[in-house]
């Protein structure tokens, strides 16, 4: 059994084998440190995710870097609404990713014209990785659809539970005041 004395001794003289490899130690301590800072923001919008939300690729439509909700119901067009629970939001996004498109066969049998509609923008803050974009995105409740980027899309019970958790508890936009 190694007494504490010895193991700090042990442990000294390891350390001034690396006293001759100061550069390589140097070098790894700095690549160690900039993997943690860097790490995870690179993870939360990273480019690699092999998924799409709504047909459009990840690194345009990341599920991580939408971070707010706007609403507007047809029904009172001048209140618009807005959703701030990232939580909640990544739910939904990472739900949306399951969404299925509608053949075009399917869109012309779809009559949404007199339906009730709502209509969200989802709004991408700037970072390091792209600028500040809002998409638009309507959503059709009577028939679980959503119309994004020229497509339908027919949305699964978790979606839609989460669009309805999500407009129940939507707040007034303050920041066009």
């Amino acid at each position: 059994m190694l007494s504490f004395s010895s193991f700090v001794f042990s442990w000294r003289m390891r350390l001034l084998r690396l006293k001759k490899h100061k550069f390589v130690v140097s070098i790894s301590i700095v690549f160690i440190i900039s993997i943690i800072i860097l790490g995870p923001p690179a993870y939360k919008e990273s480019w690699l995710d092999p998924f799409s939300t709504l047909n459009v690729p990840n690194r345009v439509l990341h599920p991580h870097a939408i971070n707010k909700l706007g609403m507007i119901n047809s029904k009172d067009p001048f209140l618009p609404l807005s959703y701030t629970d990232e939580g909640k939001i990544r739910e939904l996004m990472r739900n949306l990713q399951r969404s299925t498109p509608l053949s075009t066969s399917e869109q012309t049998l779809l009559a949404l014209d007199g339906q009730k509609v709502i209509y969200f923008s989802l709004h991408r803050a700037p970072s390091s990785y792209h600028e500040e974009q809002d998409y638009a995105l309507q959503y059709y409740p009577e028939e679980g659809i959503v119309f994004f980027g020229h497509q339908y899309f027919r949305l699964n019970e978790a979606t839609i539970n989460n669009f309805v958790q999500i407009t129940s508890s939507m707040t007034k936009d303050d920041s066009n005041e």
